[in-house]
């Protein structure tokens, strides 16, 4: 076996740029489609529910927003009713209801980062004897990004958890608001 021309470290130099490209060219052919869902049923009304739903500050009290950098268009409730946000830790982004069917149903979007990441998702009440129950489905697309796709491989799984804490928190929002009446 003749010594190869290359030095020891060219060729680690090498196989890591390889491996990085080869990384890289497989993030660009890995799915970038995600979605999760989770249901609850919480022990109250469903227009007590449907409240924190149908107005971006409704969904402040339950789920997670950016601190800064908030502007707030379009009517305060239904479709329509939007928030857009520049925040350094969440970035640029734009959450707007796009259909609501009072105490029934509100569709929205999230737009991040220009509309390179776009969520649309759904929360269904449906009416029971001693409650409500609430279906959330999510589904998005993480752009392009080569890195973004092997995120998405987690993404369903990751989301679906966060749905759930955030329906938690709705169940306390929903009884902390009867409480205080």
């Amino acid at each position: 076996m003749s010594p190869s021309p290359f030095s020891l470290g060219t060729r680690i130099l090498g196989g890591a740029a390889a491996l990085l490209f080869g990384s890289l060219a497989l993030g660009f052919l890995l799915p970038t489609d995600w979605s999760a869902q989770a249901t609850r049923i919480l022990d109250a009304d469903t227009e007590d529910v449907y409240a924190f739903l149908d107005a971006p500050e409704g969904w402040q009290a339950w789920t997670a927003w950016p601190d800064s950098g908030l502007v707030r268009s379009g009517p305060e409730r239904g479709a329509g009713a939007t928030i857009a946000w520049d925040d350094p830790e969440f970035g640029a982004g734009c959450f707007r209801i796009v259909a609501a069917e009072p105490s029934r149903r509100v569709r929205y979007e999230v737009e991040v980062g220009g509309g390179a990441m776009r969520t649309h998702g759904e929360l269904v009440l449906s009416p029971l004897e001693n409650g409500v129950e609430i279906a959330w489905r999510e589904e998005g697309n993480l752009g392009r990004n080569p890195l973004m796709g092997y995120w998405a491989f987690f993404m369903d799984r990751a989301q679906a958890t966060e749905l759930e804490r955030s329906l938690g928190r709705l169940s306390e929002a929903v009884s902390d608001r009867a409480r205080s009446r």
